[in-house]
C-alpha cells in the first residue's frame, strides 16, 4: 500500500510513516463571468486547464486595483452545479498565514513577543531539548526555524488512512516534545514544518484559553469580515462544501484537525480570501498612524525576517515572499487529501490571485497557475 502523502505545504509533498492512499485529481471546466477590465482569455484557458478531464471544481478570484472578479469551472458536486465565490474549500496550509497573523495580533495586543520561548506557554510537564543553549521561540516555530520536523514522529500511531490529523490531540503531542531533541540549533536553517506551525497555534490558543478555531473567528474572521473561513462548518456552510477528489477522482473525504489545527484546518471561499488579501494590501499601502491594530499586525506579520530553502524566498511570520520578475509576491499554498489552494500578493502593485480547486492535483500546477495568473495581472 502506497505511503500516505500530507501535502500541508508549500509545495513539496511529505512521505510520512502511515500507510494509506491519499492521492490527487483536477477539475472540470465551465464559463466563467468576467468583471471588466480583468484578463479573461488567459483566466480562461488556465482554469479550462485546471479542471480538463477531472470531476470537481476549480475557483479563481482576481484582485486588480479596486475591482475584484472570481471566475469559476468544472462541478462542486456530483450534481453538476458550478461552483461559485462562495462554494467552501479546504484551504490546508493558507492556515499558516492565518496563524501567523494571530501571532502577530498577540504581539500587538502585548500578550507575547516573537522572543517568546515556547516552554513558558508549554505544560510544566513539557520539554524540549535543546540542540544547545537556544530557547525554541514563537519566531522560529512561526518562520519554520525551529528545529523541529516536518511532521511528528508518532503521528502514525494516531493516523486514520484518510483523515491523518483528526486524532493527534494535546497528549500525542506532548508526548512527541517532551524531551525531543533538537538536531541543531533554533534558527539556523528554514525546515518546512507542519508540527511547527500547528504548535504555534496550540500555544496561541493555550495562552488565550480559547480553542484555535474559535480564536480565529474572534481576532481575524470576525474584524475582517470572514464569515465562512472557519474550522468548523454550520449545516448551512456545509451545503456549500465542495466534495473534494484524490488525483484519479475517487470522492475524498475531508480532513480534520485537533492539536495541530495551526498547520492548515480552515475552510474558505474565494469571497473571504480576496477579501483577506485585499486588507492585507491596505495593510501595506496606508500610513501605520491611521490603520487599526489588525492591520499593524498584518503589517508585521507579512514583513520577512529569514531567509528559507530557496534563494529568491524569505519568510515572514507564515507568508511567504518570493521575488518573481522584479516583484515581491507574498504567498502560500495548501493541500489536503481532496484540494489544492494558493493565495498570492504583488505587494508593489497590489493585484492578488486565489486559486481553490476541488482536486488533488500537484501542488506545482496549482502554484504555477496562480502565479501565471498573477503575472497576467501585471503586464495589463
Amino acid at each position: 500500500m502506497p505511503r500516505v502523502r500530507i501535502l500541508l505545504s508549500t509545495g513539496r509533498a511529505v512521505v510520512c510513516s502511515l500507510y494509506a492512499t491519499v492521492l490527487g485529481l483536477a477539475l472540470v471546466g465551465a464559463s466563467p463571468e468576467v468583471a471588466r477590465g480583468q484578463p479573461a482569455p488567459a483566466v480562461d484557458s488556465i482554469g479550462q486547464a485546471l479542471v480538463a478531464n477531472h470531476p470537481g471544481g476549480a475557483v479563481i478570484g482576481l484582485l486588480r486595483g479596486g475591482t475584484t472578479a472570481v471566475h469559476a469551472f468544472g462541478a462542486v458536486d456530483s450534481t453538476g452545479q458550478t461552483p461559485t465565490a462562495r462554494t467552501l474549500f479546504e484551504i490546508g496550509s493558507i492556515t499558516k498565514t492565518v496563524t501567523g497573523l494571530l501571532l502577530a495580533d498577540a504581539i500587538e495586543r502585548g500578550e507575547v513577543e516573537r522572543s517568546t520561548p515556547v516552554t513558558t506557554l508549554l505544560p510544566d510537564s513539557v520539554t524540549i531539548g535543546p540542540a544547545d543553549s537556544t530557547t525554541v521561540t514563537l519566531e522560529h516555530l512561526a518562520t519554520h526555524r525551529s528545529g523541529l520536523p516536518r511532521l511528528p514522529s508518532n503521528l502514525g500511531a494516531t493516523a486514520r488512512p484518510r483523515d491523518p490529523y483528526a486524532a493527534y490531540g494535546d497528549s500525542a503531542l506532548y508526548a512527541f516534545l517532551d524531551g525531543y531533541v533538537l538536531p541543531r540549533a533554533p534558527g539556523t536553517t528554514y525546515e518546512y514544518s507542519n508540527l511547527g506551525m500547528g504548535l504555534l497555534g496550540h500555544l496561541l490558543a493555550r495562552q488565550a484559553d480559547t480553542p484555535y478555531a474559535a480564536l480565529v473567528r474572534q481576532r481575524i474572521a470576525a474584524p475582517l469580515g470572514l464569515s465562512d473561513t472557519r474550522v468548523h462548518l454550520t449545516d448551512a456552510r456545509q451545503s456549500r462544501f465542495a466534495q473534494g477528489h484524490t488525483r484519479v477522482g475517487a470522492p475524498a473525504p475531508p480532513w480534520h484537525f485537533d492539536a495541530l489545527a495551526g498547520a492548515g484546518a480552515l475552510r474558505s471561499t474565494a469571497a473571504d480570501l480576496l477579501a483577506y488579501l485585499r486588507a492585507h494590501r491596505r495593510a501595506l499601502t496606508v500610513g501605520p498612524d491611521t490603520t487599526p491594530a489588525l492591520h499593524r499586525a498584518m503589517r508585521r506579520a507579512t514583513t520577512v525576517y529569514a531567509p528559507t530553502d530557496r534563494e529568491s524566498t524569505r519568510i515572514g511570520l507564515g507568508w511567504h515572499q518570493s521575488t518573481r520578475g522584479g516583484h515581491d509576491v507574498l504567498w502560500h499554498n495548501g493541500g489536503t487529501g481532496g484540494f489544492r489552494s494558493l493565495v498570492a500578493l504583488d505587494r508593489d502593485t497590489g493585484h492578488g490571485v486565489v486559486v481553490l480547486v476541488s482536486i488533488a492535483r500537484s501542488a506545482r500546477t496549482v502554484r504555477d497557475a496562480g502565479m501565471a495568473l498573477l503575472r497576467t495581472l501585471q503586464s495589463n
